[in-house]
């Protein structure tokens, strides 16, 4: 391995373990309230769920690099592939429905437009953002099964093919076999993408709005509120920024463009994880629970 792969590991490993701990300090706390409340806040279970599908989609990248360092015969073998892509594409399309409609709800919460949409909205968001996730969920799987059709065709055909000599473009569909899954995944990402980046935009150009509003009136410097409003938009900025990273990542991820292992998917795997554990940083910043338990824990390591 040369200077720059040992580098690149090593970063990779950081992050991954990192991102873990984020999302698994999100889950511990946002669960135990749950258990001795006995119920949860719509802000909470939105948290939740992404942290904890965020959490196994680093846990899938985990074992597989671990396994791929361990045995890369037993990693390429075909149904060890097949179970890390089958669940990876899982937790990644959970994990985007639920960064993009716990973007519509910070958004439809926060925001003022005189918008009749956004109108009928406020005072339902908490019933429908939970609904909406999973009917997306479910909605997104049922609509993956036509490419699993397909998979699962090509997969026969390359096994029956497996001992006779098969010309180029033979080769190529049994080395692809997943490129069936590329439509819905590169569809649905695009709508996550759309959609999450829209209720940024609309967010910050509503805070931005207010924010002005109380500089014209005088009282922007000492409004407590406007200080807290500037806070957000700059974590909604490093977010915004963030996930514009991680989408090229993940498409590349998708696409297979580059062969597991070698340091250019390495890098987009960085960056996916990169995502996550920032994110996960933003969210416990911006939720004063969190903030107030993750500042409790450091006060006593000290």
């Amino acid at each position: 391995m040369s200077l720059l792969d040992i580098l690149t590991w090593a970063i990779l490993g950081i992050l991954v373990i990192m991102a873990l701990l984020g999302n698994g300090f999100i889950i511990a706390v946002n669960g135990h309230q749950w258990l001795q409340n006995k119920k949860i806040v719509t802000c909470n279970f939105l948290l939740t769920s992404l942290s904890t599908s965020r959490f196994l989609l680093q846990m899938d990248c985990a074992v597989s690099y671990l396994l791929y360092l361990i045995s890369p015969e037993l990693y390429f073998h075909t149904s060890t592939i097949a179970a890390f892509n089958f669940i990876w594409m899982l937790f990644n399309l959970t994990t985007l429905w639920c960064v993009t409609w716990l973007s519509v709800f910070y958004c439809v919460k926060v925001t003022n437009f005189d918008n009749c949409l956004f109108l009928w909205l406020k005072p339902r968001i908490n019933m429908l953002a939970p609904r909406l996730l999973g009917i997306s969920i479910v909605v997104s799987i049922v609509l993956f099964f036509p490419s699993l059709v397909s998979y699962l065709r090509d997969k026969k055909w390359c096994s029956l093919t497996d001992t006779i000599p098969t010309n180029a473009s033979q080769s190529d569909v049994c080395n692809k076999l997943f490129n069936a899954f590329n439509a819905p995944q590169f569809s649905f990402a695009f709508i996550n993408f759309s959609l999450t980046l829209s209720t940024s935009i609309f967010l910050l150009t509503s805070l931005w709005k207010h924010t002005r509003n109380l500089e014209k009136s005088g009282v922007a410097t000492k409004d407590l509120s406007t200080r807290g409003h500037i806070k957000v938009m700059k974590f909604v900025l490093v977010s915004v920024f963030f996930y514009i990273l991680y989408f090229p990542s993940m498409v590349i991820a998708v696409s297979t463009l580059f062969e597991f292992g070698k340091t250019e998917r390495m890098i987009s795997d960085i960056l996916l994880s990169l995502y996550a554990l920032v994110h996960s940083v933003i969210l416990i910043l911006t939720n004063p629970k969190l903030k107030e338990v993750a500042g409790w824990i450091l006060i006593i390591r000290q």
